[in-house]
């Protein structure tokens, strides 16, 4: 019995010193990470607008030049007389904010053009002159459309260029003046 009770406590005591062995090498093996650290988020801002307004002219075309505000460019006037004739509105879209923004959507009309009131043959001269017109809004460095998805980044302006003009090549004028109407271009600019 006295040696069942000593194999018994040898047993007890391997067990001990294997647990605290197992303790020692676990600990030995593990290790702690730590991740700490602080964000902020700087201020953004927003700021889109027009500015610069200049005007070119080509031919006998006379014009009053737009009302310009931050956002948006109104009442002009042209008046066409003869091929060849045309306005062009220079301007800019500036981007003073922090954020570049991109075109999300652009509505630009097309030209209507009928006889003014009196005329007799507004129905002939309206199609003629219509047939005539070019309605473009360009940039002025590049000459190429302005189209959705197109970018302004932050800090920068775009020159945009505005033209109505009347076909030199075309072989007919109007008899009778002609109203041309639907001339609206909404840009919708978006974060990109």
């Amino acid at each position: 019995m006295y040696r069942r009770s000593n194999i018994k406590s040898l047993v007890l005591i391997l067990l001990v010193v294997a647990i605290v062995g197992m303790s020692v090498a676990y600990a030995l093996l593990s290790t702690t990470l730590t991740i700490t650290g602080n964000t902020s988020l700087s201020a953004a801002s927003w700021d889109i607008y027009f500015s610069n307004l200049s005007a070119n002219v080509n031919g006998g075309a006379t014009y009053t030049l737009p009302t310009l505000s931050d956002t948006t460019l109104s009442d002009y006037e042209v008046v066409l007389t003869a091929p060849g004739d045309e306005v062009t509105f220079i301007f800019n879209i500036v981007n003073d904010g922090t954020i570049d923004a991109k075109i999300t959507s652009l509505v630009k009309g097309t030209p209507s053009c009928s006889g003014v009131t009196g005329s007799t043959t507004g129905t002939t001269d309206g199609p003629l002159v219509c047939n005539n017109i070019t309605y473009s809004l360009e940039y002025a460095d590049t000459g190429s459309t302005v189209s959705i998805n197109d970018t302004i980044n932050a800090g920068e302006e775009a020159t945009l260029a505005l033209t109505l003009s009347y076909n030199a090549n075309a072989t007919s004028l109007p008899t009778n003046d002609v109203a041309i109407s639907n001339l609206g271009i909404t840009l919708v600019y978006g974060q990109v």
